[in-house]
């Protein structure tokens, strides 16, 4: 009877041991609720806007380089453009190669995008391919809820009426290579470009603007749902020369049937520059869009 007293006591103070820690282990569960559902509420929230709401960087447009009268030879158009977030992508040869088969991907494109992935933040967009038409911006499109971390995104591109005309006073843009980059975060927004030669370079700051921002919602996969709000940028500003355009090109058909020449043509009186041909000549267009350059 006294053995059977004695292992109710001990069965009694176990279960009371086994209640107490339950009761315990629950005050802490429910501690740690309050503490992450109300105290911690506002930490948390910010947290989460962080994850659904990302900011992006807004190219701003270039400022144009005009002649004396107002001509346009520097000027941007529109376009259409591939881009891919290796963040968001994943594995990014198997995006490339899903994108290969919708449209063509050469395999400098292929060797660029991976190079670039490597050397940029993940979170940056890389552009695989510029200049879409709009049968291939369609295809790209129809398949985008397959291909994860891709976008179709519209930008602005450098534009030369003149074409080879006034190359070598105009010079060129071109994408920023890694010694140029300075930590500014402008410079490595997808398919930017920056002066390399010419007034371009010369006057590349003014020319450059400012970037604008955009806030834009995105759901679990990555994908932008909508726009929040967005601010423009500051375009660049506008240069104007005292070249004429008209003369620079009447000089530059005078001069064709040389190969290699110079020529300078000035105004005797005020002793501004209002044509400047030099030869061989290259077209700046090609430059802008990553093509290798012809000498005319």
């Amino acid at each position: 009877m006294k053995r059977e007293k004695n292992r109710e006591k001990l069965l009694t103070r176990r279960a009371a041991l086994l209640a107490g820690s339950q009761a315990l282990l629950g005050a802490t569960l429910a501690a740690r609720m309050y503490q992450l559902q109300i105290l911690d509420k506002d930490r948390y929230t910010v947290m989460a806007d962080e994850n659904r709401i990302n900011l992006r960087l807004l190219a701003p447009p270039r400022g144009r380089i005009f002649d004396r009268f107002g001509v346009a030879l520097a000027d941007n158009r529109p376009n259409y453009r591939v881009v891919v977030v290796p963040e968001q992508a994943g594995n990014l040869e198997a995006t490339l190669a899903a994108l290969g088969g919708l449209i063509e991907i050469t395999e400098t494109d292929l060797r660029r995008v991976l190079r670039d992935a490597k050397r940029k933040h993940a979170f940056v967009p890389l552009v695989v391919r510029s200049n879409l038409s709009w049968e291939e911006m369609a295809r790209i499109e129809v398949a985008i809820p397959e291909l994860a971390g891709v976008s179709v995104e519209q930008g602005l591109i450098r534009y030369y009426p003149y074409g080879t005309s006034a190359s070598h006073a105009l010079g060129y843009v071109a994408a920023v290579s890694e010694k140029e980059l300075t930590g500014d975060p402008l410079l490595e927004l997808p398919d930017f470009r920056i002066g390399k030669n010419g007034v371009e370079k010369a006057q590349d700051t003014q020319l450059r603007g400012s970037a604008g921002t955009s806030q834009v919602e995105v759901n679990a996969y990555g994908r932008v749902v909508r726009e929040i709000a967005s601010t423009p940028g500051r375009p660049g500003q506008d240069v104007v020369l005292g070249v004429d355009a008209a003369l620079q090109d009447f000089t530059v058909k005078r001069c064709a049937t040389e190969a290699s020449l110079s020529c300078v043509v000035l105004d005797a009186v005020t002793g501004d520059v209002l044509a400047l041909v030099s030869g061989p000549r290259y077209d700046p267009l090609q430059f802008a869009t990553g093509l290798t350059p012809a000498l005319w």
